[in-house]
């Protein structure tokens, strides 16, 4: 009888799961298209100027500040 139990309790959690699981995806698919449809796909060529690049650490010349140079 206590196997019965065990058994039948995996069954229902596994169900259980199963069905939480489709709602969280449903709910995440409404959620992306309203998304969507507010800001659109957000794809594409970055806006904006190009990154800097620094390639060369070793030829930035460090700041001295006026009390040194004075």
């Amino acid at each position: 009888m206590d196997m019965l139990i065990w058994i039948t309790l995996g069954v229902l959690i596994a169900v259980m799961t199963g069905a939480v699981t489709l709602i969280w995806w449903k709910v995440g698919d409404q959620w992306a298209d309203e998304e969507y449809k507010k800001f659109g796909h957000g794809g594409g060529a970055p806006r904006g100027p190009a990154p800097t690049v620094i390639v060369d650490f070793d030829s930035d010349k460090p700041s001295t500040p006026k009390s040194d140079v004075e």
